[in-house]
């Protein structure tokens, strides 16, 4: 009867976690267990396990497709401990909130675009492209191939924008200060946590790299250990804005820039541990550099069509947050990772 009792039980618990609050998703793994009385892979007690040392992965907005593969990553981060982990993430929307109050937070070209100095104009014409080409970038029916000419065609009038507008490098400082990055509740603290181990956090961005390092000065987050790849720009001998780096990093090529970037990972051979948080699909593909990689958690935020990108994000991620704005589950994570060394 015991035996019956805690199949039962097993039951209950993965269908708790394998149905979300929109239009009642279900995991594969409860599909293919329909009857709930085959033989579970994973026993109760190891399960509840989990969901006891970090009761945030029990949340209702936290999906994950499987759960025991997250268990087994997560045991084996925390036997690495920190001595081999190393963090990748992305920063607009990720390190950053994406709304505040019903209201859409500002990325780092939206910083650019709120520049008091730069004339009404050229906001105008910045909403006419996002507006273009925003909708583009998030179609779940339309391919990579399909969506990166468009991407492309962005980036390329964006620039050229800014190049019109005489900029100067003090200008940057000066917009971030104007238009203050909202960081997730709980970023200070986690990278705090993981300065004070030495591990090192890797951002990585398709936006403007220039102005994610004002961003992350003035909130006090340029650690020792923090590293930014991304979009940078280049002055002149006065300081005028002249033209960006050639190597264009954006949402859909950052397994190529990771590649580019051999270097950075190539002096973190050692760290084939990987924590890596993005709120794309692109961004699945930022530890591409890491030779040999080991372990890779995949923590992904979904914040815009969520119905109908649910599913695609969680074939890539393993953990899956929807309208979260906070780092309560990475840091959940990574100080029970800690706690581990």
């Amino acid at each position: 009867m015991l035996f019956l009792m805690k199949r039962v039980l097993f039951c209950k618990v993965e269908q708790i976690y394998s149905f979300t609050t929109l239009g009642k998703v279900r995991s594969v793994s409860t599909v293919k267990r329909e009857g709930c009385f085959q033989k579970p892979s994973t026993p109760v007690a190891k399960m509840e396990n989990i969901f006891t040392q970090i009761p945030e992965l029990k949340r209702s907005h936290i999906h994950i497709r499987d759960i025991k593969q997250v268990e087994q990553k997560i045991k084996d981060l925390s036997q690495g401990n920190h001595e081999k982990l190393q963090v990748i993430t992305d920063f607009d929307y990720t390190l950053t909130k994406s709304h505040l109050n019903g209201t859409r937070c500002t990325t780092c070209h939206g910083v650019i675009e709120n520049y008091s100095r730069l004339p009404a104009s050229f906001r105008e014409k910045q909403k006419q492209m996002f507006e273009k080409f925003y909708p583009i970038e998030i179609d779940p029916h339309l391919t990579v191939e399909e969506k990166l000419p468009h991407m492309l065609e962005w980036y390329d009038e964006g620039h050229e924008l800014m190049l019109q507008c005489d900029l100067v490098k003090q200008d940057f400082a000066l917009m971030v200060q104007e238009n203050p990055t909202e960081f997730r509740e709980g970023t200070s603290a986690l990278l705090s946590d993981l300065n004070q181990q030495n591990i090192p956090v890797l951002v990585f961005s398709a936006g403007v790299g220039d102005v994610i390092d004002e961003a992350l000065k003035i909130s006090g987050l340029m650690k020792d250990n923090v590293k930014v790849i991304s979009n940078y720009m280049e002055f002149d001998e006065n300081d005028k804005l002249i033209r960006f780096s050639s190597q264009l990093i954006h949402m859909f090529n950052k397994n190529e820039s990771a590649v580019r970037n051999a270097s950075y990972f190539q002096e973190l051979s050692h760290r084939n541990n990987v924590i890596l948080m993005g709120d794309s699909l692109g961004d699945l593909q930022m530890a591409h550099g890491v030779e040999p990689p080991s372990t890779v958690l995949k923590i992904g935020f979904l914040n815009d069509k969520i119905e109908e990108r649910l599913e695609k994000y969680k074939d890539g991620y393993d953990i899956v947050l929807v309208n979260d704005q906070t780092m309560d589950l990475p840091h959940a994570v990574i100080k029970m990772i800690l706690s581990s060394a």
